[in-house]
């Protein structure tokens, strides 16, 4: 009986300790619903033109952090994960993009525009990346989306989501 009562007991802790962390900064999972992810670690800081932006306060690494120190926003539409937004300072470009090409190959698009260089790329068939590099202050901004979400998305909205970020 005992046996019995400390398996049930550990099956209920390990419930309850997986339902404490349900948001992995890591995992780009857009499209789930703002209530299945939040543990209580989100902050709402701006909502914009329909959209929400929320800074998440719990445990998070990411491959970004040993590089830099960043400021991750994550923007919601409707409740829904719509975007991974990261902004740092000090990085160079040419890093920047020998990483992307390391992870994500070479198709790597490269646009100008006055002070500003953007890298973009697919993550994968559904998640694009794309990278502004501020050529003169060295300012660095990110933002990983759901294309499919997105497509859905710009139909309800004025802006861009990501560029709202800023």
């Amino acid at each position: 009986m005992r046996v019995l009562t400390a398996t049930c007991l550990f099956v209920f802790s390990v419930f309850l300790a997986s339902a404490s962390y349900a948001f992995d900064c890591g995992k780009l999972d857009f499209g789930a619903k703002l209530s299945d992810l939040d543990d209580g670690n989100f902050i709402l800081y701006k909502q914009v033109d329909g959209v929400s932006y929320y800074n998440y306060v719990g445990n998070c690494r990411l491959q970004v952090h040993q590089d830099a120190c960043p400021a991750i926003s994550y923007a919601f539409v409707d409740g829904k994960y719509y975007a991974r937004i990261i902004k740092v300072s000090g990085r160079h470009k040419e890093d920047i993009l020998n990483k992307m090409k390391a992870a994500f190959g070479q198709q790597i698009k490269v646009k100008k525009s006055g002070v500003w260089t953007q890298y973009s790329c697919n993550m994968t068939e559904d998640v694009e990346l794309k990278i502004k590099c501020n050529d003169k202050t060295g300012e660095v901004r990110s933002a990983a989306y759901s294309v499919k979400l997105r497509d859905q998305l710009a139909r309800n909205l004025k802006n861009d989501p990501v560029k709202l970020a800023n």
